[in-house]
């Protein structure tokens, strides 16, 4: 048995036109060297033989966040995390640093705080 190829536009019109014309689901499974099933299948179900736009889940981050997000970053020294806190996000850190590393212009750089202790050593706090 072959392996079924999905019906192109074209046929599908044809099928419809076809029915509307008065045609059997019989004589337009003949006509278009289809199975009278799929013939049934396009007439029956028209409008969602047509695949939705977008598949998956929504984005975390939309396009207007993510310019507050690089704005954040990109005039002070703001390490991600404090970004976050900053604009309130209920995304994942990595969401953030995943949103800031795809600004190609941007070079963004893991951001440590340092602090001095009493001796004047300089430690990451």
């Amino acid at each position: 048995m072959d392996a079924a190829r999905e019906l192109s536009p074209e046929e599908k019109t044809t099928i419809l036109t076809l029915v509307k014309a008065g045609l059997s689901l019989r004589a337009i499974a003949e006509a278009t060297n289809r199975s009278r099933s799929t013939c049934q299948r396009v007439v029956q179900i028209p409008a969602k033989s047509k695949r939705p736009s977008r598949r998956g889940s929504p984005k975390k981050i939309d396009e207007k966040l993510q310019r507050r997000i690089i704005r954040s970053v990109s005039t002070g020294k703001m390490s991600a995390a404090k970004v976050k806190d900053k604009l309130q996000l209920t995304c994942s850190l990595s969401t953030v640093q995943r949103a800031i590393r795809s600004v190609d212009w941007l070079k963004y750089k893991k951001y440590v705080e340092f602090g001095y202790e009493e001796g004047g050593k300089r430690i990451a706090s």
